[in-house]
Order: structure tokens, then sequence, then C-alpha cells
């Protein structure tokens, strides 16, 4: 029941439950496409064999008690050495997004605001506005974030800064050093949680860059590993202060969202085991050479890309509403650029899943480059530019 002084009193029935718009958009996109080359599917003929693996896991010595652990000690031991910083503590989530939404969950309260860059992945603004924070858009530059938005930003006291340091969807674009450095000059000193989101950290060749050695008091950095080591592996690591981790554990105490031991440790074993460790780092090699060739292929067709790391190719169209619905004619699926988006912008841009895409570069690229076309007008070669 709900009074609306002088409009009476209604019955408003029962509440409304918060639903991830963008994400729902994302899947409607692909369901039942011969081809979906917008989300960010992985080959799996490409993933380490787990079978191994699982039977390692499953003779854990601790296997079926009943007192949940943040991180197995196996785990531990076999993600300390690759963490880009000194992390206090980690803690193993269900996937990146299930990291994001206890990270914010546990850092930010309704009406806070929170910085995120523009474009981004699309469930990161669906989390950002699940907890009830404004989120303030921060556009991406050449080298990172801009850095002039970020500054004016933080005079009106944010909470949390969201942003992709690595292989950034959309853009397949990371941070550049000078950038780290001039962040974290910025950010020193301030009330603001840093929440590092990497969704493909397998594929950052000399590893992850991070705001963590300038800002270890501020930073929590989640690194997916689903995309690596497949769907039902469903794991992701948090790692960063004891309090940001500690609150985050809180937070899941009240459910069982606590990760499997067997989940945790079959990890571990893929990133200890030689052949695992193997398999993985070809199959990182061949999602790099097709994402370059893809971006390539796109470029000498007159398309300005400027997609260099991770796996999304962002690409600059006449009109993306025209190019998706020609595309769909042909049975490909692409994600429009105004999913990545919370404020209009121009050029239009389309997202291409570049290691998908590559298996067929030439038709695909060719593909695009005619719907293009035809949005511009019969004939034209010209291309919007970045």
């Amino acid at each position: 029941v709900e009074t609306r002084r002088r409009g009476g009193t209604i019955v408003t029935g029962p509440p409304s439950v918060p639903r991830a718009s963008r994400l729902e958009r994302m899947l409607r996109a692909g369901a039942g496409m011969p081809v979906d080359l917008g989300n960010l599917n992985y080959d799996p003929e490409l993933l380490p064999d787990s079978r191994a693996a699982l039977l390692a896991a499953a003779r854990t010595p601790k296997l079926h008690l009943l007192e949940p652990e943040l991180i197995t000690p196996e785990l531990r031991d076999a993600v300390e050495p690759i963490w880009p910083f000194p992390a206090e503590d980690f803690l193993v989530v269900h996937g990146g997004m299930d990291g994001v939404d206890l990270a914010l969950g546990t850092s930010v309260k309704a009406g806070d605001r929170v910085m995120v860059e523009e474009p981004s992945f699309p469930r990161l603004f669906d989390i950002v506005e699940s907890v009830g924070a404004t989120p303030v858009s921060i556009p991406y530059g050449r080298e990172g974030p801009d850095l002039d938005f970020l500054e004016k930003a933080l005079a009106d006291k944010p909470s949390a800064f969201l942003y992709q340091p690595f292989g950034h969807v959309p853009l397949g674009r990371s941070v550049t050093p000078a950038w780290l450095e001039k962040a974290a000059s910025l950010l020193a000193g301030s009330s603001v949680t840093v929440i590092e989101v990497v969704i493909i950290p397998f594929l950052a060749e000399h590893g992850v860059p991070s705001l963590g050695p300038y800002l270890g008091r501020q930073i929590v950095q989640i690194q997916n590993f689903i995309f690596s080591h497949g769907s039902d592996c469903r794991v992701a690591i948090v790692g960063g202060t004891h309090h940001h981790v500690e609150r985050m554990w809180f937070k899941i105490t009240y459910s069982s969202r606590w990760v499997s031991r067997i989940l945790q440790n079959a990890l571990a074993f893929h990133l200890t085991d030689a052949a695992s460790s193997a398999a993985v780092g070809e199959a990182a090699a061949t999602y790099r050479r097709r994402h370059a060739d893809f971006a390539e292929a796109l470029r000498a067709r007159g398309f300005d890309i400027g997609s260099d790391s991770g796996i999304s190719v962002w690409v600059p169209v006449p009109d993306e509403h025209s190019v998706s619905t020609r595309l769909a004619r042909k049975g490909v699926s692409i994600l429009p650029g105004f999913l990545f988006r919370k404020q209009p912008a121009a050029p239009d841009h389309i997202h291409v899943n570049g290691g998908t895409a590559a298996q067929a570069t030439g038709y695909f690229a060719d593909a695009i480059a005619e719907a293009a076309d035809f949005a511009l007008g019969a004939g034209s070669r010209s291309r919007r530019r970045r």
C-alpha cells in the first residue's frame, strides 16, 4: 500500500525486482543466431582439459568440511606469484561480475557516486545501478580513462572508481604505464576505493597492469578465469587489502556464495600443471593472433581501429542500428555501441569479439564493410573515424 498525499492511497502490489537490463539485451542479441560475434564467447576448442584438474581437486584433504574458505591454500599459492601487487588477502568468487557486485556492495551505499569509464562493459553499469549508486562517466582517452575528467569528478567525493586496466571491453585497449603513474598521483590520499576489473587476464602477455603498486591500501582487483578455463569453472579471484576482502566475505556469509574447494583446487591445478599451463598459453597466443588479424582486416577495409589488446574490437560505423540490422539478416549478431554507454556519443560503434570473428576474418570483415557502406549509401567507401 502506498500513500500519495492528496493523490490518495493505492495498492501497489509486490515490489518490483531489479533486472540486469543490459545483460538481457546482450543475451537476446545472440540468441538463436547462427553466428554470435558480439558477446564475449570463448572458443571451446581452446580450453584446457579439465579431467585431470577435477580428479586432482577431488583428492583435496579438506574436501567436504563444513567450514568455508575464502581461498584454499593451494589456490593462494598458485595465485600470489602472478598477482600484480602484494595483496594482503584473497577471496574466490563465482565469476568476475560476482566479484564486482560484492566489491561495490561493500564499498558504496545508495546515492553514492561511482566513477565508471565510458564506454564500458554493459554489465558493470547494471551492477552500479543495482546497488543504487550514481554512475559518473569518465571518457576513455588515448592512454586510459581521461585524467582531466577524473580529477574533476574527484571534487564531488565519489566512493569508488570502477575501471578495466587490461583488455578493455569494448575498446580492446589497456592503460599505459604513464597513465598509471598520473592516475595514482590523483587518487592517492583520497577515500576512493579503486576496483580493477580484468575480464580476460590470461591474455596479458607481460602481466596485468595495476594501480596496486601505487595505491595498495585503496585497491581491489578482480581477475576472471572463466574465459580461459570454461564457464563451469565459475571462478574469479579478488585480491586486495584485508579490509576490503573481509567486508566482501562478511556479505558472502549471509548466503551460500562461497566457492567449492573442488572448483578452487581445480583452478590451482590448471595454474601449476605444466600441460594445462601450456594449453592456456597456446590458447592465449591464438586469441592474440586472431584479434590482431581481425583488427588489421578491418583497417585494410578503411576502418579506424584502435583495439590492440584483449579480445574486443570497437568498430566505428555510420549507424550502429542499421549495421546491426543488416548483419542480423545474414545471421551474424554483433552488439551495438549504445549498450556500452550511459551517454549518447558520436560516432556510432559496434562491438565485435575478435577471437571469434577471426576464424573467418575475410568474410566477417567484408560483411561489416558492406553493412557500413549500405548505411552510408550505395557505393560509398568512406568511413566514420573514432
